[in-house]
């Protein structure tokens, strides 16, 4: 048993897709009792997170579905009927926190909304993931990171590179704007669990992925506002000499912006024309009018080497420049296996994958391996006994339906 900080917590959660069951599995990370109710079709992430490796069964290897939802235990039932409903209430009798990212609008249809239970419920936790958040002309649209959080906070349109030729918007990354909205709400929960020590009382706490967006975005979001009139989507030379460069093995490198004041002698040494830190077109405001001549200067050098020398380089010379990774890199990075970042799952079918371990850092945390998720309500007849339902009552709920286990 984990023995974490949220020992001794128990969450449920009915959500699908990503944002919410990230939080939860974070929680479950942390030490707590997670209860995951998915309708007996399953979470909708299941498929969606097979169609990602189509070569696999769902239910033999789903590592993107595992990834926000290891360290569960699984229950389905349908709390459209009677008896769902009433297996759905008991849990909160024994729960601590209640996770969701069910729509406003589904959750009041089924008399499950904060408004509806929170009488009923005082010390409960009710923890909710938002689209476009509660009021305002959108707040019922349907939301996904991919528009919630990277479209409507401007990422999309205005980080693609401008050449005069050609734009083209960026494409949205799957999960991540989800994630960090998982991320908010586990501390969010944390904070609430704390306050509830000392009050007794519960809490309705939501995130929401536009809010997020716009808040991760929030140095583009002051830089463009008029009177400081920061212009995007941008051409590269706009950003300077600095950042990203073609090398001679056809990688990239990137180097920052934020501290190349200190370093720009180092980097006029780095390709060959230290006489430029004295160099009247490269000082204050002149620079940022020569910018594509110096640029051009960086171009031309690092092209003349490959990726793994300027690594090397800034390596000797402390200089910040990275190597530009792909994600396919990613997992076999000896930085991120030194520090216990990935971890190798083996799955039904007997693959072992590698996959990023929990974000969770904390001594007092003894974080467990990612173990593969089980099928849909594969506790479901275990977490109904813990209820006090007898053997007898619960198959009766499986025959009508009202809970599912696996065949």
């Amino acid at each position: 048993m984990n023995k974490g900080p949220l020992s001794g917590v128990r969450v449920v959660e009915m959500s699908v897709f990503v944002a919410a069951p990230a939080c939860a599995r974070l929680l479950a990370d942390m030490g707590a009792e997670v209860i995951k109710i998915e309708a007996p079709s399953g979470d909708t992430w299941r498929p969606a997170g097979a169609g990602y490796l189509p070569r696999f069964k769902e239910d033999e290897e789903n590592p993107v579905f595992d990834i926000y939802n290891t360290g569960k235990k699984f229950v389905s039932l349908n709390v459209k009927t009677p008896e769902g409903k009433e297996a759905f209430f008991k849990l909160l009798d024994e729960a601590d926190v209640f996770v969701t990212n069910l729509r406003p609008a589904a959750l009041k249809r089924l008399g499950i909304s904060y408004d509806d239970i929170k009488d009923r419920y005082p010390s409960l936790i009710y923890a909710a993931v938002l689209g476009f958040g509660e009021k305002g002309p959108d707040a019922d649209m349907p939301a996904y990171d991919t528009t919630a959080f990277w479209t409507r906070s401007g990422f999309l349109r205005d980080m693609a590179v401008k050449e005069d030729n050609f734009y083209m918007p960026v494409t949205a990354p799957s999960s991540v704007g989800d994630t960090a909205t998982g991320y908010l709400l586990m501390g969010e929960i944390c904070a609430a669990l704390y306050r509830r020590t000392n009050t007794g009382t519960g809490d309705y706490v939501t995130s929401t992925l536009f809010h997020n967006g716009v808040f991760c975005m929030g140095t583009m979001a002051i830089i463009t506002q008029d009177p400081f009139g920061r212009s995007y989507p941008a051409k590269r030379i706009d950003h300077g000499f600095t950042g990203n460069y073609e090398c001679a093995d056809g990688e990239w490198i990137f180097f920052p912006l934020g501290i190349a004041a200190v370093n720009r002698p180092k980097y006029f040494e780095m390709i060959g024309h230290p006489e430029f830190v004295d160099d009247p077109r490269f000082q204050g405001a002149e620079s940022w009018k020569n910018r594509g001549i110096l640029h051009d200067y960086f171009k031309e050098a690092i092209l003349q080497h490959t990726s793994e020398y300027w690594v090397n380089y800034g390596h000797e010379h402390d200089l910040p420049i990275t190597y530009m990774a792909h994600f396919k890199d990613v997992t076999k990075d000896p930085q991120a296996w030194a520090n216990g970042y990935l971890e190798k799952v083996e799955f039904r079918n007997g693959n072992i994958d590698v996959m990023p371990a929990s974000p969770i850092e904390m001594r007092s945390a003894c974080i467990p391996p990612t173990r593969p998720a089980p099928k849909v309500g594969a506790d479901t007849a275990e977490v109904l006994r813990m209820l006090g339902y007898t053997e007898e009552q619960i198959e009766a709920m499986i025959a009508n339906g009202a809970a599912v286990q696996p065949k």
